[in-house]
């Protein structure tokens, strides 16, 4: 003979007979609301990096319009610049070997 066992629920100092069945619904449904909850988090977390990518694009276009009217007007101090930078790289990269 099967018997249904019971648990003891302590809520706001009440004991409160319930059956394993009610105990098993209710933490499905909590459960099932942290999974909603996570869920909602994840989303809002998606949404936010989208907008910071959409910002950081935004960024770098207008990064790249002011190099490009630089380059414009000053050509060969931009060209001169160029090239330190490539020599000071190239003799940093010699000395570590």
């Amino acid at each position: 003979m099967v018997t249904q066992a019971s648990v003891k629920s302590n809520e706001n100092g009440k004991l409160d007979d319930i059956s394993m069945s009610e105990a098993i619904a209710q933490f499905k449904e909590a459960t099932s609301s942290i999974y909603d909850a996570v869920g909602s988090i994840g989303s809002a977390t998606a949404a936010n990096a989208k907008i910071h990518l959409q910002e950081g694009k935004a960024r770098a276009l207008e990064l790249e319009e002011k190099a490009e009217e630089v380059v414009r007007a000053k050509p060969l101090v931009t060209v001169g610049v160029a090239f330190a930078a490539g020599w000071l790289v190239s003799y940093l990269l010699q000395r570590r070997h």
